[in-house]
């Protein structure tokens, strides 16, 4: 069962790659959303985007991205494998959540932002 839950962790963890990549496709200032809004502000003002993109990209993950790792979770506990009570559920989540945060904090955070110019 456990390596079952890695399994679908890792899943979600490649969902996450796929999100990433088409929200950077045209440059890293697709996702600036993610972003204090020192950051948003600098790029508005170098003329990489506008405030109602910023706006529409923040609201498009929300209503989009948010629900679609909220339903791939509870589809993989609930519905895959059966969890009936919140301690099987809690655990599965838990393992879920943190190896896709894994996957974030060495692929993106470690590699990705540490290797290029982004």
């Amino acid at each position: 069962m456990l390596l079952q839950v890695i399994l679908e962790g890792l899943g979600l963890g490649v969902l996450l790659v796929l999100i990433c990549a088409a929200g950077i496709r045209k440059g890293a200032v697709g996702m600036v959303h993610f972003y204090s809004p020192a950051v948003q502000q600098r790029c508005v003002k170098l003329g990489l985007t506008s405030p109602e993109r910023i706006r529409r990209n923040s609201l498009l993950f929300k209503a989009v991205c948010v629900p679609g790792y909220i339903s791939y979770v509870l589809v993989c506990i609930y519905g895959i494998n059966g969890a009936r009570s919140f301690a099987a559920g809690f655990w599965q989540l838990l393992v879920i959540l943190s190896v896709m945060n894994l996957i974030d904090r060495f692929l993106f955070d470690g590699y990705w932002v540490g290797h290029t110019n982004a």
